[in-house]
This record gives structure tokens, C-alpha cells and sequence, in this order.
């Protein structure tokens, strides 16, 4: 029947383009063979007919006037007749490669089709909004410069037979060359060889290095104002000195600052993924090798995660020494885990619950225990990232910060950074679809009394400490009342304030506001201070001086008559140490991708460069090529025929937002729909989504995309950063000091598919806000 050959021939277009090729080259047969096996008699001769009579030859003329959206051209094209427009002659080129530069029956209905023409429009339009936003991919690694790379030492070289003997800064410094700068051209001779003197760098002899170079160009650099002359490593030098020069190089590179061209391109990248670290919601905990498992050393807390997590306390989340051996070993599988920690009311009593959804999952109780914990007000829901440490990375970071490895063995010994994220406003209250019953609650989901201490370094906007402190371990005597006293170890000291141990900690109601203190070796004795703070668990006790006391101006000689012995023990120095360690460390494995946004006045070319990790999965269900990525379908609206982001635009409007983009993608034919987030989470739609995850007949991706507004003040790091750089180049140095000020938001793209997946399969549904300000919808471009 005809309408029933009509359906056939539809449902498999595909398979007959594909066969066209084949029936150009007499191959048809070998063609509906190959890609027709399983395809009934009926069916395979109505695909072969179907191919026989697209590739016969036509003379018809065409015509596309009645659908074009250009201006039509008349012109004669294998000696017929077109009216076409510029789409319409393209697709006339196209399709007749298709068919070996044939007019065909084929080539004319694809002309003459308004249907084939206007998917034409929409393919362009939508390659359009692609390369609209895509950007530019940056690693998280550092710049491997290979061979090129180059340094700029801070030394002069001289030859008796080269300018007389003066001395010439050298401008590069390669493994196999050397750039000497100056002012004025040398009068040399090109292919002459030179022996310099190179200061005693190479080897330990004690002496000079003499070192042939052979004379190759001179040129201007307009960029530095000087005269360049180029030298390559003579062949006449032991064979040791090219390694020994190598040895030097490599060595140095943090140390020293590189060629100018190179020292540009490791500032910038080092300055941006400051910026991404600096903005970021993520607090790192660098880990430690423990007993049979790894152990919190240090938190990383800046302005933006401190606020982002509730302040330094969300470390407490992680001081349960069960909890997080068992977050550990989610980690290790999965690199991923979402960490709940709450309070449930059950007719027994409260449960204190610090678990992951998978562990809830184990042991069946997540519907209900999430339902229960959502009406916590202080329900914590954290984004947990494990991620190994480089080794390459920590010599960097022990290079570039200057730090001795044998002299700090507990930094040496960091292996790990787990980073946590608290994304509990983005959970709210919740729903329940099926009624469920809350069963026994295993103890290893409960919160461990055992809690480990977690400490923590801050950048330096968080400082607290108004006077520095010293780290000391001196034994000291605190009076209590009238006739008790107790013994204690003095751990730190300031002008105005000091921290004690008390070695049999009395109860808090013995404790006066003032105590008296004695510490014989600085010469305090029964001396007044404030308690500030008094744990009755640990015995630690914090004082002050209070206003007016005679004793200060003592304090402070003391601590100054004794500087030296002080120095080394300012705590502020070492934190500080520590911090910039550990910085260094979380820059180059921060967890999520992240886009740098720059001051433009048209929307889309704010967008600047993406930092993501080559293992990251944030951009799924895209993918990136090489370093090149569509973010399209997070940010591009859906039905416009130029460039747009509504989402975009919102995001960058306010000082700190986030969103969530939704896509499914069914399992059968890998196709992807763009679902709106609202009816995501409140609509009907969620139910049915939910079904189909429970029959695995579609897979969820949900994307949490996350702007922070950046304070562009200049941070002690970009000093560091550009220190070296002054060096070789004040006026770029200066350039790149003003550009960190056209540097406006980062947005962080994060993959959150597994938490939502068990959150829309458990049949629990959010409540809508009450109070919603009125947004316009956002729709997006699914692939």
C-alpha cells in the first residue's frame, strides 16, 4: 500500500542516505547487506527502490521561491533551469556531492522539499548557538613547557671577547641557548664562538663554569625596548654541562622567575585559578595517613566557603571518627558522596544522624530519614570530593613558597584533599508521595561520640589575631579561688593574652571570671586575667589582660628582649606557611568546573575560559574535545534563532546565585530533553521522570550552576604571583596588575545527578517556596 510504503521509507531515511554512497559506486547490494540484516524482505526492497529512484537522473527544473527566506537568484545549473535562494543553493551543492555531482531525483525534492529547507535553517541556527558558547578549556595542571622552557636568572655573564669584556644581563636562559640584553647593538660576528663565565650554579667546585656559546642572531624586541643577541650551546663543552645546565634550570624555575614570554603565561594561569579558589564554595581538608586509614589534618577556609558553610563550625561535621572512616571508603570507590548530618524526633528519643545517601540507601532507609531530617532546621547536607594528591604538585608548592620538606614532615606527609561543599538550601523541606515507616536505625548511621579535632588555616581577611602569637610549651599556675590552685601548660603567649591546658580540669562553676596566673619562667607571677573561653572537656583555657594592667608593658619588653627566640615561634608566620601550602595544593585540584567571567558589554563574551579537571564529569551528559567546550545546553535559551541566555544574564546580575539544569537522556536511543527545573520539583512531571529512572529506561542529569561575584581587591597571592614577573618586565607586570580588576564572576558547574537520581526514585517531593519572586521562564537547547 502506499501510505504503508510512505511510513516505511520515513522510518528509515536515515538507512537510505546511508545506502546512496553505495548505489554511486554499483554497490547496493554489499550496502543493504552490511547495514540491513535484520530488516524483513518487505522492507529491505521497498529501501532499495527507494535508493534506485533517489539516484535517478532528473531534468526538472527547481524551484524554492515559495518557501525561501533570501532573495531568489535565476540561474542555469546542469543545463537547468534554478530560482533559488543562498540556502537553497547550497543545499543544490551538497546534495549533488552526495550523489556524485549529479542532478538527481534525490537532489530535487531535497531542493524543492520546504520541510528538508527549513531543518537546514534550524541546523545552521543551532551550529550558531553552539559555537556561541563554546569556550575554551584550561587543566588544572601546571603549563608543561617541554624543552622551551627558559629562565631569566638574576645574574650577568661577560666575555673578554665579546663588548670588550663587559657585563650583559642574561634575558634567557635554556638548556642548549642563551638571549644576553642591551641597550645598544654589539658589533659581533655571526658563527664566532664565545667563552663566558657563568657563576657556579652547575656543580660545587667553587669556581666559575666557563661555557661556549655560539653567536647566532641579533634582533630588536619592541616589546622590551632592548637589543637581543641569541647563543646556542657549542659543541665544544663537556658533555656533563648541558645536563648539569638542565639540572639547574628545572631546579630554579619556581624559584626564579622564567623568560618573559613564558613568565607571562604561568602568571596568568596561576592568577586565574587563584580567582577560581578564591570565589569557590568548596573548603578543602588536606588528609593524612592515619592508622589503617587517613586522618584530617588541616581545613582551608577562605571568605567566600566560610559563609558558603556556615562558618568554621561545619568542621564538626567531620570529627566523628566513625563517620568518617566510612565517608572515606565511599569516597575511595566513588570520589563522590553526599554527607547528611541531622537531628530526627522518634518516640524514643532524638537521633543524632551523620551518614551518606548511599549508606541510607544500604540499610533502606533513606525515604524516610531524609523526610525526617528536612524538617531539621539545622539539617546539613554537604557535596563531598576526594581527590589524591600529586606528587609533582607538593614539590611546587615546598619550591614556590620557599619551604623546607625535612624541616615540615607533617606537610610532606599530606596525601589527600577532601573537598566539601554545604548544598543544604538547595534540599528544603520535603514530601512524601507513599506513606513509609521508619525502621531500626543501624549505629553506624548514628553521629560517634568519639570526635577527632579538626584545625584549620585561614587566608588573611580572616585573621582574628589583632597581636601575634608565639607557640611555646611552658609549665604555669593558675589560681582558682582563695585557697585552690591548678597546675597547667602554657601553649601560646601574646602581649595581651595567652591559652592554657589545665592539667585536672575543675567544673565550670569553680571557675571565677578572673584567675591568677604564674608562669616563672617570663616572670609572671599571680598576675590578673579575663577567661575569655573555658572547655571543661579539654581543660583548654583562653585569658586576656585586662584594661590597664601593670603588667603589660612587662609582657611586652619581655617578648621584644627576646625576639629571636620569639621569631621562630610566631604562630601567625607558621599558620600562614601552612596556609599558602595547602592553597597551592587545593588550586591545583580544586573539584568542579569552573568559568571565568570578564567585564564585556555584550553578554556572551564575558564568558573567558573554562577550568576543569580532564577526570571531571560536570559537563555531562556534554563532553569536551580537546580544549574546546559546548556549554550550550547549560546556558543557551531554546527556541531563538540568535544567541541567548536568559540564565546567564540573571546570573551574573546578582552577587551570589545559583541554578539547577535538568536534562534526561532516554537509554534507548541516547536522546536528550531539556526539563525545566520547576517542574522538575513540583510538577506532575517529576513522578513520571521518577518511574522511568525506578524502570532504568532513562538516566538523570542534574547540574547545580553556581556564580559568585569576585572582590577584586589584590590579595597577598597576586603579589606573589607577579613578584617574579616584575622582574623581567614592569610594564606588563603593572598591565597584568590593573587587568585583575576586569575579572567579575566565576561561575561553578557542578554534577549532582546521583543525590537528586535517589531523591526523585525515594518519592519525595519538595514543597514550593510560599514567597517566589516571579521569573521569567528559562528554556535551554538539548542536543
Amino acid at each position: 500500500m502506499p501510505g504503508e510504503e510512505e511510513k516505511i521509507i520515513k522510518q528509515y531515511q536515515a538507512l537510505i542516505r546511508a545506502l546512496i554512497p553505495y548505489e554511486q559506486d554499483n554497490r547496493l547490494l554489499e550496502g543493504l547487506n552490511r547495514f540491513s540484516k535484520r530488516i524483513p524482505s518487505s522492507v529491505r526492497k521497498i529501501v532499495r527502490d527507494e535508493v534506485v529512484r533517489l539516484s535517478s537522473l532528473t531534468d526538472a527544473p527547481a524551484d524554492n521561491s515559495a518557501f525561501a527566506q533570501f532573495p531568489v537568484i535565476k540561474f542555469k545549473h546542469f543545463g537547468v533551469d534554478m530560482r533559488l535562494d543562498k540556502v537553497g543553493a547550497h543545499i543544490l551543492q551538497t546534495e549533488s556531492t552526495l550523489y556524485q555531482n549529479r542532478y538527481t531525483v534525490g537532489v530535487f525534492e531535497s531542493i524543492t522539499n520546504s520541510d528538508f529547507y527549513q531543518a537546514h535553517i534550524k541546523k545552521e541556527q543551532y551550529k550558531k548557538i553552539v559555537d556561541a558558547f563554546t569556550v575554551e578549556t584550561q587543566s588544572l595542571k601546571d603549563i608543561q613547557f617541554g624543552d622551551d622552557i627558559a629562565i631569566a636568572p638574576n645574574f650577568q655573564v661577560a666575555c673578554i671577547e665579546f663588548e670588550k669584556g663587559r657585563h650583559f644581563t642574561v634575558g634567557a636562559l635554556a638548556s642548549d641557548s642563551m638571549v644576553l640584553e642591551s641597550k645598544r647593538p654589539p658589533k659581533v660576528e655571526k658563527g664566532k664562538d664565545y667563552q663566558f663565565q657563568l657563576p657556579e650554579v652547575f656543580g660545587s667546585t667553587g669556581k666559575e663554569a666557563s661555557v661556549n656559546y655560539t653567536l647566532g642572531k641579533v634582533c630588536f624586541n619592541k616589546e622590551t625596548e632592548k637589543y637581543e643577541t641569541h647563543f646556542a650551546l657549542s659543541a665544544d663543552n663537556d658533555e656533563k654541562l648541558q645536563g648539569q645546565i638542565t639540572h639547574y634550570i628545572k631546579s630554579a624555575a619556581y624559584q626564579q622567575p622564567l623568560k618573559r614570554d613564558l613568565e607571562v603565561e604561568r602568571a596568568l594561569q596561576d592568577l586565574e585559578r587563584d580567582r577560581v579558589l578564591l570565589n569557590s564554595p568548596w573548603v578543602a581538608i588536606a588528609l593524612k595517613p592515619g592508622q589503617g586509614t587517613l586522618e584530617p589534618a588541616l581545613g582551608l577556609f577562605t571568605t567566600v566557603n566560610s559563609k558558603q558553610n556556615r562558618g568554621y563550625s561545619s568542621l564538626q561535621a567531620f570529627e566523628g571518627k566513625a563517620n568518617f572512616e566510612a565517608l572515606l571508603d565511599e569516597l575511595t570507590i566513588f570520589s563522590e558522596a553526599f554527607f547528611f548530618r541531622g537531628t530526627i524526633k522518634t518516640k524514643k528519643g532524638e537521633l543524632h544522624i551523620e551518614a551518606t545517601h548511599r549508606q541510607l540507601m544500604e540499610y533502606n532507609l533513606f525515604t524516610p530519614v531524609m523526610y525526617l531530617l528536612c524538617r531539621d532546621k539545622n539539617m546539613q547536607c554537604f557535596h563531598c570530593r576526594l581527590t589524591e594528591i600529586d606528587e609533582s604538585n607538593k614539590k611546587v608548592a615546598f619550591a614556590t613558597h620557599d619551604i623546607s620538606r625535612t624541616e615540615h614532615p607533617d606537610l610532606d606527609n599530606l596525601s589527600h584533599l577532601l573537598f566539601y561543599s554545604d548544598i543544604s538550601d538547595r534540599l528544603g523541606p520535603q514530601v512524601l508521595l507513599d506513606p513509609c515507616q521508619l525502621g531500626p536505625v543501624h549505629r553506624t548511621l548514628l553521629a560517634d561520640t568519639n570526635r577527632r579535632k579538626i584545625d584549620f588555616v585561614v587566608e588573611d581577611g580572616l585573621e582574628r589575631r589583632q597581636e601575634p602569637r608565639y607557640d611555646i610549651d611552658k609549665p604555669a599556675s593558675v589560681k582558682l579561688g582563695l585557697l585552690s590552685s591548678a597546675e597547667a601548660r602554657l601553649t601560646d603567649i601574646s602581649a595581651h593574652g595567652m591559652r592554657l591546658y589545665l592539667k585536672e580540669p575543675p567544673g565550670k562553676e569553680k571557675l571565677a571570671l578572673q584567675v591568677k596566673v604564674s608562669v616563672a619562667e617570663f616572670r609572671i607571677k599571680n598576675e590578673r586575667y579575663d577567661v575569655i573561653y573555658y572547655c571543661e572537656k579539654s581543660g583548654l583555657l583562653r585569658l586576656k589582660l585586662p584594661e590597664g594592667a601593670k603588667v603589660e608593658q612587662t609582657i611586652v619588653q619581655f617578648l621584644e628582649s627576646n625576639a629571636s627566640y620569639f621569631r621562630s615561634k610566631d604562630s601567625a608566620r607558621r599558620q600562614r606557611m601552612m596556609q599558602r601550602f595547602v592553597w597551592e595544593l587545593a588550586m591545583r585540584h580544586h573539584p568542579s568546573a569552573s568559568v571565568i567571567c570578564v567585564a564585556n558589554r555584550f553578554l556572551l563574551d564575558r564568558i573567558k575560559t573554562l577550568y576543569i579537571d580532564e577526570a571531571s564529569q560536570d559537563l555531562y551528559p556534554f563532553t569536551q574535545e580537546q580544549n574546546i567546550a559546548p556549554l550550550h545546553g547549560f546556558f543557551a535559551d531554546q527556541g531563538q534563532s540568535k544567541p541567548k541566555s536568559a540564565l546567564l544574564q540573571g546570573l551574573l546580575k546578582s552577587k551570589s546565585a545559583q541554578r539547577g539544569v535538568i536534562h534526561c537522556q532516554r537509554k534507548s536511543d541516547r536522546k536528550l530533553v531539556y526539563i525545566n527545573e520547576k517542574d522538575f520539583l513540583y510538577k506532575p512531571l517529576r513522578q513520571n521522570i521518577a518511574g522511568h529512572l525506578r524502570e532504568e529506561k532513562t538516566e538523570l542529569c542534574v547540574t547545580r550552576i553556581q556564580a559568585t561575584k569576585c572582590d577584586n581587591t589584590v590579595s597577598p597571592m597576586t603579589k606573589k604571583r607577579l613578584a617574579q614577573l616584575s622582574k623581567v618586565d614592569k610594564v606588563i607586570y603593572e598591565k597584568m596588575l590593573n587587568m585583575q580588576a576586569s575579572y567579575t564572576h566565576v561561575i561553578y558547574l557542578t554534577n549532582e545527578s546521583a543525590l537528586q537520581t535517589a531523591l526523585a526514585c525515594a518519592r519525595l517531593k519538595p514543597v514550593p517556596p510560599k514567597k517566589a519572586t516571579p521569573e521569567t521562564p528559562v528554556q535551554k537547547v538539548a542536543q
